[in-house]
């Protein structure tokens, strides 16, 4: 389908997996490849915002308002050739006073549902928290796939079966939700990292995907300077990965939707 906006959730339940990493970067070379591009930060620690160099955004800015009041997305902030509505630590607020509002885990899928409406996008990359909480539950009811970022490491194969139950759970009240990849993150060339992608591999079969090197230099750099991985000659060998995932992605996502 061409002409179809596309919504990813970007999910993991634990942290350290490369997960907001994986959303700018991604974001960032749809961007290079003319697709127009929407980042959406959900997570109260705002470290989508803060890596794209976003440092002074406002609770207006952010996705508040329609988890409150239903009211539309903000005007997004425009870095890097992406667009970006950004967090701010009050959605940690928010997260907890949707727990007494009606409707509390369907509330962003109107505002997104307006963007499809308008056309605006191709590509809508929801970062969530690392948590299966009310914003995280928004997300999952507002997108059409979901992007895994799992660690080449024990750690990742233990989380895999709490993510897959809760992708399940979600597909219950969101009957389209499909998951696009599985993308492996945080590779270190070790025995361990690579009996991991094995069992991954074993399990997850062809929908997995990467993976993606550990390179702490290289990204702490990125994330030091505000920028996506991409505009740095050290960033060439992370690029290379980058651009390999986001082939499967449109693989996936474009020609099965």
């Amino acid at each position: 389908m061409t002409g179809q906006t596309r919504v990813i959730l970007m999910f993991i339940h634990a942290g350290g997996a490369g997960k907001t990493s994986t959303t700018r970067d991604l974001g960032a070379e749809l961007a290079r490849r003319g697709k127009r591009v929407l980042l959406i930060d959900l997570d109260p620690q705002a470290n989508l915002t803060t890596w794209l160099g976003i440092y002074d955004a406002e609770p207006a800015q952010t996705v508040q308002g329609a988890l409150m009041d239903y009211e539309p997305l903000p005007e997004p902030l425009q870095v890097h050739g992406m667009s970006l509505i950004p967090s701010h630590l009050s959605l940690a607020r928010t997260e907890r006073i949707l727990g007494g509002l009606t409707n509390s885990e369907g509330r962003l899928r109107l505002a997104i549902d307006a963007l499809r409406e308008s056309g605006e996008y191709d590509y809508i990359l929801l970062d969530s928290p690392p948590s299966l909480g009310r914003i995280t539950s928004n997300a999952a009811n507002s997108a059409d796939w979901v992007v895994v970022p799992i660690q080449a490491a024990l750690k990742g194969l233990n989380a895999l079966d709490g993510v897959q139950e809760t992708i399940t759970e979600h597909s219950r009240t969101n009957r389209g939700l499909k998951v696009a990849m599985y993308l492996i993150t945080q590779m270190n060339n070790t025995k361990v990292a690579h009996e991991m992608v094995a069992a991954f591999r074993e399990i997850l079969g062809d929908r997995l995907a990467g993976p993606m090197t550990s390179r702490p230099a290289v990204y702490g750099k990125a994330q030091t300077e505000g920028r996506p991985i991409g505009s740095d000659r050290g960033d060439a060998d992370a690029l290379r990965e980058i651009a390999a995932a986001t082939d499967t992605l449109l693989e996936r996502v474009e020609d099965r939707a």
